[in-house]
């Protein structure tokens, strides 16, 4: 005991209790900084949420049903297809998800397709495709081809932003070229899925004018020509893909015809005059079970 009552009066004071509070107040303040941080993160991830933007990469399948005993009617079918994962799960280079975060955010109504040019766009589109053929290789359905197309669609019209990846027929897609056709013909599973319609609409006259600059490319290509990496500078954003996908979808509930001529100011204001109400079929009425509803 009196050594220890020594030690404690041999101790310079007046430089151990600076230095003790000093780091005391530093650990307090470490520890104040990190809750605060990891406190705002989480308030930060909480508000994306709730604001509907999402680093979520989707895959669903479309395709038109077509109703019986009525001819030349159809219902937009969409189904997902994969497990939803992540940008950072699927990329794992920063400079890929910066460049996919910019060319989503670049992305609208009128031309949903992510704008994946050049080299790093073609590698983008590349492992996405590779991604969902091979989680479909193990699929007991049979092989179709399909076309593939990675979108983000306007904020304005859709809840949830994030890359969706369509897989659609190539019969399908070129129906959905008549925008006439659209507005008469197909019907949704849900009122609120008409912004569906305009996109796939607005992504096959994207898949026509690839195909006619595709076809303008192959008169003036020459046999002997090597696929040199320059040729990625200019790829298509729509590619075709061979994989097995489930024939035996049916609509959920009864079908809706959308109510086109409500949607008209929205359009316009996002830049489309895709319809006119002169053009548009009367609505039919609701089922009693969705009035009750």
């Amino acid at each position: 005991m009196p050594n220890l009552v020594e030690w404690f009066s041999s101790l310079q004071w007046d430089r151990v209790l600076p230095e003790l509070v000093g780091k005391s107040l530093g650990f307090l303040a470490g520890f104040a900084a990190s809750w605060f941080l990891l406190f705002r993160q989480r308030l930060n991830a909480i508000a994306r949420m709730q604001s509907g933007d999402s680093d979520d990469f989707i895959f669903q399948m479309h395709r038109l049903w077509e109703l019986p005993h009525q001819a030349n009617e159809c219902v937009l079918l969409f189904r997902n297809v994969a497990p939803k994962t992540t940008l950072n799960d699927l990329y794992d280079n920063i400079a890929v998800r910066d460049f996919l975060k910019e060319v989503a955010e670049n992305t609208s109504l009128d031309n949903p397709v992510l704008k994946t040019e050049g080299t790093l766009g073609f590698e983008v589109l590349n492992d996405a495709m590779g991604h969902i053929a091979g989680l479909l290789a193990i699929t007991p359905f049979k092989r179709e081809t399909w076309l593939f197309v990675m979108t983000c669609e306007d904020r304005q019209v859709v809840r949830k932003k994030c890359i969706r990846c369509f897989l659609i027929r190539p019969d399908d897609l070129n129906r959905f070229l008549d925008w006439d056709w659209c507005v008469k013909h197909v019907q949704v599973e849900k009122p609120w899925h008409w912004f569906r319609i305009v996109a796939l609409h607005r992504i096959a006259c994207v898949w026509k004018g690839e195909q006619e600059m595709a076809q303008a490319e192959s008169d003036m290509a020459r046999d002997g020509d090597m696929p040199l990496v320059d040729r990625q500078v200019r790829h298509d954003r729509i590619r075709m893909i061979s994989v097995g996908l489930n024939d035996g979808e049916r609509p959920i509930g009864d079908p809706h015809r959308i109510d086109w001529e409500s949607h008209v100011d929205k359009l316009q204001q996002l830049g489309l005059t895709l319809a006119k109400p002169s053009a548009m079929p009367e609505r039919d009425p609701e089922p009693a079970e969705a009035i009750a509803e």
